[in-house]
């Protein structure tokens, strides 16, 4: 059975729940620190066994690949099998919460 997520009131990969694609908490101190700050659970410490689901990452999931071909001038892309994530990803949606829970990226507004 794949890892459940840990993330409140979500229930992926558990019996009832969806088949998502998880992820393990970072090994930089630092970003694992924001992982635990963003998932919003009270006295949290994750384990090796502690994972995330693709449904709490917005524009951070990689789901392609590109690479150049210098023979023919073109970029190739190819979609993963297995998603990725970007290097700084912090979890940021909270589906079964509500929408304050959630972050969103700050735009910066001209003047």
């Amino acid at each position: 059975m794949p890892h459940p997520c840990c993330v409140p009131a979500w229930r992926g990969n558990y019996k009832n729940g969806p088949k998502v694609s998880v992820f393990s908490f970072p090994k930089n101190d630092a970003l694992r620190e924001k992982w635990i700050r963003a998932i919003k659970r009270e006295h949290f410490s994750p384990t090796k066994h502690s994972k995330v689901c693709e449904k709490h990452f917005s524009e951070d999931l990689l789901t392609t690949t590109s690479a150049y071909d210098k023979e023919t001038g073109l970029l190739i892309e190819a979609e993963l099998k297995i998603k990725k994530l970007k290097p700084d990803a912090v979890p940021s949606l909270h589906p079964n919460l509500p929408k304050h829970f959630s972050t969103t990226a700050v735009s910066n507004r001209e003047s």
